[in-house]
């Protein structure tokens, strides 16, 4: 966490923000049905609350993950609507009141929050759940090139294992793909009056994939194996494989209803800031993001640059464009413990706020921050987001 004096650490050039035209920033909450809820059965009184709340604050979008996932919230597993496609049925979170026809409330704060002139956004991860073989048994996983399933660690438990091992799903593998599109179909068939999408992953890593399927899929297009490809025919050919995929659950969302808005979570400064490297081994790169047609991005915004932060996102921001911008920004002061980041406080609240405002005038791309994890931050923290929007 910043202390002392963090002003010290701007870097925004935005001397000449008073000749910008002034524009309202969106400011909203990610909050979650599960993730990080633990053993609180959150419904619709809770999320009403919310929305009264950030009515009074002027916060003006609500973006709510739909699923939670073992491996970061031990005791908040699968996904949190009651899906009616038979292949998901297998993932259905069954702690969550959302998961159930009877007691499903999702909908009615969806209209409420129309009512109050709050947009509401959902997010749906391009990663798999414990039971994702269940209903797609030819599913595969990213593999590093000794074909081994990548982040598991050696001492996880068997759950965590078989959590872990569920997660990453290759999007080469038709599938992994025909689940995403499924899963997609289904919760925006049933919540049709969203404002839209915002979709995490699918992203590769530096040494991946090496499944079968993306092994079929770079002979079928570049007529070699993944191993005789140098560095950059392989990151390129990853960003044509990774726009692809978008476009297809672009033009799947748009099906279902053409009013939909697009985003997507990419964009990070590393440990070691070379940002470029990051996102083209990701298959992120800005040039084929840009031809998918997002309606904005959400790079991460997490502390993890500390006094440099505020300098690092901007960087990141540049590297993006020309898409709009709608940052992602963690204030937990606890995270998950294998998900580590610095804790945040007031401090650090106001601060990347008090930074938000002067940048927002200089960069026209620069929509807003959504603050996240609503349903596990502090009041401290709350309190902290409410004084310093106003």
């Amino acid at each position: 966490m910043l202390a002392g004096t963090p002003f010290l650490f701007w870097n925004t050039g935005c001397s000449n923000s008073l000749n910008k035209k002034k524009r309202k920033m969106i400011y909203g909450w990610t909050t979650c049905l599960t993730y990080e809820t633990n053993d609180r059965k959150l419904g619709y009184d809770y999320f009403s609350d919310l929305l009264d709340e950030m009515k009074a604050h002027g916060m003006n979008r609500l973006l709510v993950m739909m699923a939670s996932h073992g491996y970061f919230s031990p005791m908040n597993h699968g996904l949190a609507w009651p899906a009616r496609n038979e292949n998901l049925k297998f993932q259905l979170d069954r702690n969550a009141v959302n998961a159930y026809e009877e007691t499903e409330f999702f909908s009615r704060i969806i209209k409420k929050a129309h009512a109050l002139g709050i947009e509401v956004f959902i997010e749906i991860k391009y990663l798999g759940m414990i039971g994702i073989k269940e209903g797609y048994p030819g599913v595969e996983f990213l593999r590093t090139r000794e074909g081994i399933m990548t982040k598991v660690r050696p001492e996880a438990s068997d759950y965590e294992r078989e959590a872990i091992e569920a997660l990453h799903i290759c999007c080469d593998n038709p599938q992994a793909h025909q689940y995403m599109r499924d899963k997609i179909q289904d919760v925006l068939t049933r919540y049709n009056d969203l404002d839209g999408i915002v979709l995490e992953h699918p992203s590769y890593g530096g040494n991946e994939c090496y499944c079968k399927d993306t092994r079929l899929r770079v002979n079928q297009d570049l007529g070699k194996e993944p191993e005789d490809l140098t560095l950059d025919e392989f990151r390129a050919w990853k960003t044509i494989r990774i726009r692809d995929t978008l476009i297809d659950l672009k033009n799947l969302v748009k099906s279902i209803n053409p009013k939909f808005k697009y985003g997507f979570y990419t964009g990070l400064s590393p440990v070691d800031k070379d940002i470029e490297k990051f996102q083209l081994n990701r298959g992120h790169d800005t040039k084929t993001l840009s031809q998918v047609g997002f309606d904005f991005v959400m790079p991460y915004c997490e502390g993890r640059n500390k006094e440099q932060e505020t300098e690092e996102i901007q960087k990141v921001i540049d590297y993006l464009a020309p898409m709009d911008i709608y940052l992602h920004t963690v204030i937990r002061k606890v995270s998950p413990h294998n998900y580590q980041l610095p804790p945040k406080g007031p401090e650090y609240i106001k601060w990347i706020i008090d930074w938000a405002k002067e940048y927002h005038p200089a960069n026209d791309r620069f929509t807003g921050m959504s603050f996240f994890n609503e349903v596990k931050i502090p009041d401290e923290n709350r309190q902290a987001v409410y004084d310093n929007i106003t």
